[in-house]
């Protein structure tokens, strides 16, 4: 009986932990370079950054520089605060419209290639 238990637990702990694969999935797959109904994207280089108001300006290879507001729920990747952006860093932004504001999703500081 206690072997039947053992290989229940497995077999449930198997299929959760493959449940919890399958929605990591779909979280990545969340974050594609496309905008969607609920969510924009942007990739573009940060033109200034203002402590003040929690905000970065980013200017798209084409269209208007966007001010994107960072929440205390934006996931940055490659910073971990807003003060280490830089001017001309390239990132790219996922952002909700809310209430007339940009608010960030996420941020990915993209690498700087160089010599």
């Amino acid at each position: 009986m206690k072997k039947m238990h053992t290989i229940l637990n497995l077999t449930l702990l198997a299929g959760l932990l493959a449940l919890f694969a399958l929605q990591t999935a779909g979280a990545a797959e969340m974050f594609e370079e496309i905008s969607t109904e609920d969510m924009q994207y942007v990739r573009g280089l940060v033109s200034s950054v203002k402590l003040d108001k929690m905000q970065v300006a980013i200017r798209p290879p084409k269209g208007k520089t966007l001010r994107i507001t960072i929440t205390p729920d934006t996931v940055l990747e490659g910073v971990s605060q807003i003060d280490e952006f830089e001017k001309e860093q390239q990132v790219k932004v996922w952002y909700r419209v809310e209430d007339g504001e940009n608010n960030a999703i996420k941020i990915i500081k993209l690498m700087e290639l160089g010599c």
